[in-house]
């Protein structure tokens, strides 16, 4: 209880300072990342979060929803397509996040959807709309894009979905944060398709092996709109109480 209300204070007093010098800035609470981005994030905006299998994509995620409701009052849907909510709730509980708690209270809906083809996926969009108008939702998760997009027929399918995804959580003033899976590590761009140039910002996480042959995770912020943002590497820390971005960078 008092490492939450240690928590709560810390990223209240935060909002408050960010908010007197940046003035529409959002905080993302994910610890270490906002002094990366000059203290957060624009309202309404839309980011992808990179990364292979077992990089963390769903805790950082998770993270970013549940503080953000958490601590800074911001109800928020995260939308699964890869694992179900109890297997989700019972793994982020060892971060310290009780997400059912959250539920309870209406700050925070887990969703479990399925990979719907062609005008499917529209009915998809409908309900993520109608979970955050429940809630008066500010934030919206999806896991994975990767998933939600293997429903589109063709091309012209994947390039209209994801400008209507855009467009419409722009003018809900919605901040969306869609996880998208690499299979390998490359310096170039993603290569998924339109939704890299849509989006606002492109988080990457990546697993290294060491010199040491330890098995490490590194966080880089490839885009983000409007924003002087670190373009360096940063190591990643894994606890009990989450996902932090350490301040220096790794090798």
């Amino acid at each position: 209880m008092k490492m939450e209300q240690k928590k709560q204070q810390q990223f209240a007093e935060f909002g408050t300072v960010l908010k007197s010098k940046e003035g529409t800035r959002i905080p993302t609470a994910i610890p270490g990342l906002d002094p990366l981005i000059q203290g957060g994030l624009n309202r309404g905006d839309f980011l992808l979060l990179s990364g292979g299998i077992g990089a963390g994509k769903t805790t950082f995620s998770c993270q970013f929803a549940y503080n953000g409701a958490m601590f800074l009052n911001e109800p928020s849907v995260f939308a699964s397509f890869e694992e179900d909510s109890a297997s989700l709730k019972r793994n982020m509980a060892r971060f310290g996040m009780d997400l059912e708690e959250l539920e309870k209270i209406g700050k925070l809906r887990i969703m479990d959807m399925e990979i719907l083809e062609g005008q499917g996926m529209g009915s998809n969009m409908e309900v993520l709309l109608s979970a955050l108008d429940k809630i008066q939702g500010k934030r919206l998760v999806v896991d994975s894009l990767t998933a939600f997009l293997t429903g589109a027929k063709d091309k012209f399918d994947y390039r209209f979905l994801m400008h209507l995804i855009y467009k419409t959580l722009k003018r809900e003033g919605v901040t969306t944060m869609m996880t998208i899976s690499r299979m390998h590590q490359t310096n170039d761009l993603l290569g998924v398709g339109v939704e890299e140039f849509v989006a606002d910002g492109i988080f990457q996480l990546e697993s290294y092996v060491t010199d040491s042959m330890e098995l490490k995770t590194r966080f880089l912020v490839r885009k983000l709109r409007g924003c002087d943002h670190s373009r360096k590497y940063h190591s990643v820390a894994f606890s009990h109480e989450g996902i932090q971005i350490l301040p220096w960078s790794s090798q």
